[in-house]
């Protein structure tokens, strides 16, 4: 024998280096958007924006690079939204603060009634832009102009512009055949090679020109059809009111995703672990969840996956769950879609209106589902019970189920005499416990009546909470009848 253990030949090196990677340059972004918010001197908030841009973009290329991005760019392109505003002053930032010390000017230029967002892949674009902006600053003698244009017919022009000598009339006739060092050609050499490519593939035209006044220029050219939402579209997206559960084991992560959501107006819970995601689901209704991938104890798709079967057979409002994950892959998505996520967030996540606006996209393609109501479903879950049960054990069973039942009953007798008393403490705190032993069983009914309920008791008036408390009580009798049921017939 060889002392290995027998699942060694499963754990892929690649694998757990890839996952390491993603963790640590999504903690990178992450902590860097949290300094978004500090008083910083304008030359250290300068410093951690061009950081930030960088550090996204590496954060890319390693998916790109670990070979989880399929085609020149990743991700399909229907599936990706660049935000076309952040992307250039990102690259303003990162290029102005390369072309200082040659003493090149990098200044940005965006003219009116340009889209807010673009159904292209964000790495690709910036690739493009990147390498675009590399050649001309090699060239430039005093200053290099990034510039965005409505063209012709809804397209989109991105150009940069430089005033050195520009193309020679050969690179011109076959302007991407990539140089070969030692082999006297000229030709644009790899970067231009690779933005060309990279342009194709998400739908656009790649060209290069001398301008008339002296000095080249590259253009890139991207159809109507990819853009998404026009400039005066764009606001931010009103998440308020919203209620959204975010499960994700990094803490950094789930500070980020939290100070995004309160900017949008929505409040949300966390979880570390998915069996802690499973479990606020099972309390509480949200509008949205978002669950990241790969968490201890419960991955991501596994809570998913659970999550919609709860929903199916009907003990479950069906929730939208949206998946984070670094493997941003084509494959990936069509295994999440699979398993019953309704859509995708890559990880370092996309900008705050991005991010809004995705959202808000996902729950209004869900429409009519978040019209389902709670009475609607069965008064008692039993896949929730009988979980229940495997988890207490053969040999606890009976006494989990008597302890069940006694609090139960020992809950209906006092909420009725609370409410007999029009004791309004004593209602609130009897809901709460019913909140708790209705959620451990999936019983959704008591569960909704119980929080409006308890709702009233604060601040309702005397007859709401009165004929609410009724209907509480009728369905928490209904519960202990399907329970007894259950229990005399496993």
């Amino acid at each position: 024998m060889s002392g290995e253990p027998e699942h060694s030949e499963r754990v892929d090196p690649v694998a757990l280096l890839a996952h390491d990677l993603r963790a640590a340059t999504a903690d990178v972004v992450g902590g860097l958007r949290l300094l978004e918010g500090e008083a910083l001197t304008p030359d250290a908030h300068a410093q951690v924006e061009r950081v930030r841009a960088s550090t996204e973009l590496l954060a890319r290329l390693v998916e790109e690079l670990l070979g989880e991005r399929g085609g020149a760019g990743g991700a399909a392109r229907g599936d990706a939204v660049a935000d076309l505003a952040r992307i250039l002053e990102d690259e303003l930032r990162r290029w102005r603060g390369a072309g200082a010390p040659q003493g090149v000017a990098v200044t940005l230029t965006r003219e009116a009634l340009l889209p807010a967002l673009l159904a292209v892949e964000p790495l690709a674009l910036r690739r493009i832009i990147a390498n675009a902006m590399g050649n001309a600053l090699r060239h430039a003698r005093a200053a290099v102009e990034l510039r965005a244009a409505p063209g012709e017919g809804g397209t989109v022009v991105i150009e940069v512009l430089d005033d050195g000598p520009g193309f020679p009339a050969d690179v011109l006739d076959d302007p991407f055949r990539a140089a070969r060092p030692g082999a006297g050609s000229v030709g644009t050499g790899l970067g231009l090679h690779i933005a060309a490519d990279h342009a194709e593939w998400i739908g656009g035209r790649l060209e290069i020109r001398n301008r008339s006044g002296g000095g080249g220029a590259v253009a890139l050219t991207l159809p109507a059809a990819l853009a998404l939402a026009p400039v005066s579209e764009a606001a931010p997206a009103d998440l308020t009111g919203w209620r959204i559960l975010v499960a994700d084991d990094s803490a950094t992560v789930q500070s980020l995703v939290a100070g995004m959501l309160g900017q949008l107006g929505a409040t949300s819970e966390r979880a570390g672990d998915g069996v802690a995601a499973l479990n606020w689901l099972a309390r509480e209704r949200f509008d949205l969840a978002l669950i990241d991938v790969e968490m201890p104890v419960l991955g991501g798709r596994e809570v998913i996956r659970a999550e919609r079967l709860r929903q199916a057979r009907g003990v479950a409002p069906p929730t939208p769950l949206v998946a984070l994950t670094g493997h941003a892959s084509p494959a990936m998505r069509e295994a999440l879609l699979e398993d019953g996520a309704e859509g995708m967030l890559p990880k370092p996540l996309p900008e705050i209106d991005v991010f809004g606006r995705m959202l808000a996209g996902i729950v209004e393609a869900a429409g009519g589902r978040l019209d389902w109501q709670p009475d609607a479903a069965p008064p008692l879950s039993a896949a929730t019970l009988a979980s229940l049960m495997m988890a207490a054990g053969p040999d606890h069973v009976g006494e989990v189920l008597a302890r069940l039942r006694g609090d139960l009953a020992d809950t209906e007798a006092a909420l009725d005499a609370a409410l007999r008393a029009s004791d309004r403490q004593g209602v609130r705190f009897q809901t709460h416990v019913l909140l708790s032993l209705a959620g451990a069983i999936g019983a959704l009914p008591t569960q909704s009546v119980a929080r409006r309920l308890n709702a009233l008791a604060h601040d309702g008036p005397d007859e709401a909470v009165r004929i609410t408390g009724r209907i509480c009580l009728s369905r928490l009798g209904e519960l202990r009848t399907e329970l007894e049921g259950a229990v005399q017939n496993p």
